[in-house]
């Protein structure tokens, strides 16, 4: 079963939600554009390996995606884990395009696209670093393990691997993503002998799920913007402005005519996304432009925000939604598109 799903990554979605308040002259949007761009690409990379490490979803296997551990001082992440009562498997994805070349000494990744070469570290030797720091985190809350595979998952079929002197290490590491499920048929097959307690992969999994956290995101510092430099108001879907203007139940954009009563949703999220955690009913009156605080909060009732705080006035606020909303959000969001 799948333990943890996999989530559009909160990074992405910052950036895009920068990329609308963001004026459309603004020195900074072609490097944010570039950002997003990369982040796109290598969610649509994951999607692509997921889809093939899906079909593994069996009862007796727990499946998890992009945890993010703390060991002491390290913060480690995982594009994904197979976890089995004889084995667990740690995958970290990548979306290169072009070739891989893996130096002989097999320290550094070259990738050539045309005429150029580009280096990267070793991504065999990145998953390894995971493993070991998975390793110590499990032996830590006193709860053994199986043994742990590492794989590298190259997204695309389309892009070539090369091993000067057949490095089996490196060979044997990396596989493309259509080859997942055939590689743990394998490794089932290899560790069918090594079963552990039933019960231990259940508390395995209650510990990765109690102590995964989401990266902090400050996009706003990421790009060195301030928050002056935004625009504010309900931004319009149709025409992209932020000329809308409640009108009964509904926004009608000012520019191209447009008209609709959710408007205002993607800009909320928006703040959240852009500031952080929480918000307050004036904070959230003066993104959107409005002066009206028993509307702001009918529009939050609406979208089942429940206040917190002590109080009924300047004491209360708002909390952003968990990723997992924020991911059936716009996954149905992006289907109305």
């Amino acid at each position: 079963m799948i333990a943890k799903k996999q989530l559009i990554p909160l990074r992405l979605l910052a950036d895009q939600a920068l990329l609308d308040h963001l004026p459309e002259g603004h020195l900074k949007r072609p490097t944010v554009e570039d950002d997003l761009a990369k982040l796109q690409a290598g969610w649509r990379g994951e999607q692509n390996f997921s889809y093939y490490l899906d079909m593994r979803n069996e009862d007796n296997v727990r499946i998890f995606y992009d945890l993010r551990l703390t060991l002491e001082q390290y913060v480690f992440q995982i594009d994904a884990l197979f976890l089995t009562n004889t084995f667990a498997s740690i995958m970290e994805v990548k979306n290169y395009s072009g070739t891989l070349l893996f130096e002989s000494g097999g320290e550094r990744m070259i990738r050539l696209i045309g005429d150029r070469r580009e280096g990267f570290s070793n991504p065999v030797v990145q998953v390894k670093r995971h493993g070991e720091l998975l390793s110590k985190w499990l032996t830590a809350r006193n709860l053994p393990h199986p043994p742990l595979e590492s794989l590298v998952i190259i997204a695309y079929t389309s892009t070539m691997v090369a091993c000067p002197g057949n490095i089996r290490e490196i060979s044997e590491k990396i596989i493309h993503a259509e080859l997942v499920t055939s590689r743990i048929d394998t490794l089932t097959k290899k560790y069918s002998h090594d079963r552990q307690d039933s019960q231990l992969m259940t508390q395995i999994e209650q510990a990765l799920l109690q102590e995964h956290t989401d990266p902090p995101i400050d996009v706003l510092k990421k790009f060195g913007i301030h928050s002056d430099e935004l625009q504010r108001g309900v931004r319009c879907p149709h025409c992209h402005s932020f000329l809308m203007n409640r009108s009964y139940a509904a926004w009608i954009c000012n520019r191209c005519g447009h008209s609709s009563k959710t408007a205002h949703e993607q800009t909320i999220l928006n703040y959240f996304l852009l500031f952080g955690p929480t918000m307050t009913n004036k904070q959230c009156r003066e993104f959107l432009k409005i002066e009206d605080r028993q509307l702001v909060r009918r529009l939050l009732k609406n979208m089942k925000f429940q206040p917190r705080g002590q109080g009924t006035g300047s004491g209360l606020y708002y909390e952003c939604p968990s990723h997992e909303w924020l991911d059936q959000y716009y996954q149905i969001h992006l289907m109305k598109k």
